[in-house]
């Protein structure tokens, strides 16, 4: 799964790493990003434009949020279906972190960032919805899928990441579900750098 992630690029930087010239807002809370926080995405409607989105998906009669969908079942899955086929986004991120399971009920965290990039896309779909208020909210999820050979050791899942040229494939509303069903079976291969994060790192996160 992915349940938490960095994201610590202004909004000046992020456009100009995905050639976008449209910007619905011009600065976020950066830093850590968790659940239910508003953080920049990036669609592309008739013009690629970076937006701010809420994570996650609301039950729908239930509490709580749903923040992954998994890359095997969106395409059939209610909640999803529709937004795969009309709202892919893609999450920047700096990196993304994860819990090992050693045992004894201990789990230590881990960061996960790109070799060769500061920044990630996070292959994501978002969807518009009204909250008690009968306010519009633009929501997102994060698609995950099975772990590559660098993140087994650490969790079986991860987030789907998208490549550098398959952002517009991904974004552009046109693009053939063969293709699309290609992107969600190719992950990032081995180019991961995972670090073990301190202790003290861990206990300053766990305290939201």
């Amino acid at each position: 799964m992915c349940g938490r992630f960095l994201l610590d690029t202004d909004i000046e930087e992020i456009a100009r790493t995905y050639g976008v010239y449209k910007r619905e807002i011009k600065e976020f809370d950066r830093g850590d990003v968790y659940p239910t926080k508003d953080v920049p995405i990036l669609v592309e409607n008739n013009d690629r434009t970076i937006i701010l989105a809420n994570w996650g998906f609301p039950y729908i009669n239930k509490k709580g949020v749903v923040i992954n969908a998994r890359a095997e079942t969106i395409m059939e899955k209610p909640m999803f279906k529709d937004s795969f086929y009309n709202g892919r986004c893609i999450i920047p991120a700096n990196l993304f972190y994860e819990w090992k399971d050693e045992g004894d009920k201990k789990k230590i965290r881990h960061k996960i960032s790109l070799q060769s990039n500061p920044l990630m896309s996070l292959a994501g779909i978002y969807k518009i919805t009204i909250d008690e208020n009968s306010n519009e909210r633009l929501m997102f999820v994060i698609i995950t899928t099975e772990a590559n050979e660098n993140m087994k050791s650490i969790h079986s899942r991860m987030p789907l990441i998208i490549k550098d040229d398959m952002v517009g494939v991904w974004l552009k509303k046109n693009t053939p579900t063969e293709e699309l069903k290609k992107i969600l079976k190719r992950n990032m291969d081995d180019s991961l750098i995972i670090e073990r994060c301190e202790d003290r790192d861990y206990q300053q996160l766990s305290m939201f």
